[in-house]
């Protein structure tokens, strides 16, 4: 495992998953221009291919990230790696982290947190 060349903030932003085994839901639990860390409703594996669609409270278009790759499984959470997103998605992503206080307190949907 390479060491991550980004800080991640912590997020709470719900997603909707495509992957070659199915669709479902998942939640970011944190954020970098390149990838995040989530949970999500369906079994997935490193190596898995997704597509996910990014819902952001203060933007009611989703970031969509055409192809992500998940890096690493561990205690239900999944790495992934962001392969393909268009350049506005990219600076959108470049302005949350950019802007990102946190000062809210994130609520998870029950899937997003450890059982």
């Amino acid at each position: 495992m390479h060491p991550r060349c980004r800080t991640r903030i912590p997020v709470g932003y719900p997603a909707n998953i495509q992957s070659d085994t199915g669709t479902g839901k998942g939640v970011l639990l944190d954020l970098s221009p390149t990838g995040c860390r989530m949970r999500s409703d369906i079994d997935l594996n490193p190596g898995a291919y997704l597509a996910l669609q990014i819902a952001v409270a203060q933007d009611p278009t989703p970031l969509a990230v055409e192809v992500s790759v998940v890096r690493w499984c561990k205690d239900g959470y999944l790495g992934v790696e962001f392969l393909r997103y268009s350049q506005g998605v990219r600076e959108r992503v470049t302005d949350l982290l950019t802007a990102s206080s946190q000062t809210d307190r994130l609520v998870y949907p029950d899937y997003a947190v450890a059982a």
